[in-house]
């Protein structure tokens, strides 16, 4: 039975325990059944019990610990190359913590986009704009401006669900949103800094020169 082990790991991984063994984090394909759940159940690290903590490891030192343990193994590495493990303790504050952050930021961002559009709107001259369009197609500045007025709204509506491409929690098709693409890259750009920022100061758990 072929002893080959495939392994991957994601760039950022939380875990809310603080004694480490390599299944709580490493992805892991071998024939070899009995092989890849002894390596599984491998301990890798132990934080400080109820204290956050954050920890930049070399893919190098996981296939060092696999193949300290067992010599036969030949490790392939399909994932990252270095990877941010993050111990985060559970709290029971932690569900009603991220509902005030949630309403916080709902109402942010409510206040925020509509203070922005009455700016953009007072910016162009929306009113005169609405009352000149009125009078250029219905002769009536007067009595059409409502009815322009309510069209954009339900316009400007409309096209903020079809651009975010969310209807509530319901997705209007299967394709990531504009929001959602771009926190992916804004989660990528922070990982990314954190390596480079804990590898430059030497703190990362590297293989043993």
């Amino acid at each position: 039975m072929s002893n080959i082990v495939y392994i991957k790991t994601p760039q950022c991984i939380e875990v809310d325990k603080n004694n480490i063994s390599l299944k709580d984090f490493l992805t892991i394909y071998c024939e070899n059944e009995k092989l890849k759940n002894s390596i599984l159940e491998l301990p890798f690290y132990t934080f400080q019990k109820y204290q956050k903590g954050q920890l930049v490891v070399s893919i190098l030192k996981v296939i060092e610990l696999i193949t300290k343990h067992f010599p036969s193994a030949e490790i392939e590495n399909l994932g990252e190359g270095d990877f941010i493990l993050s111990y985060a303790p559970p709290s029971k504050w932690e569900k009603s913590r991220e509902f005030f952050c949630t309403i916080f930021i709902c109402l942010t961002a409510f206040f925020g986009g509509g203070y922005a559009i009455m700016a953009y709107n007072t910016d162009i001259g929306a009113k005169e704009l609405f009352s000149n369009l009125s009078m250029l197609f219905l002769g009536n500045a007067k009595t059409g401006v409502a009815w322009i007025t309510i069209s954009y709204a339900i316009g400007l509506g409309l096209g903020m669900i079809l651009f975010f491409n969310h209807l509530g929690s319901k997705k209007i098709d299967s394709d990531p949103t504009p929001l959602e693409v771009q926190m992916r890259l804004y989660e990528k750009d922070i990982s990314t800094t954190v390596i480079k920022d804990i590898s430059r100061r030497g703190e990362s758990i590297d293989a043993k020169q």
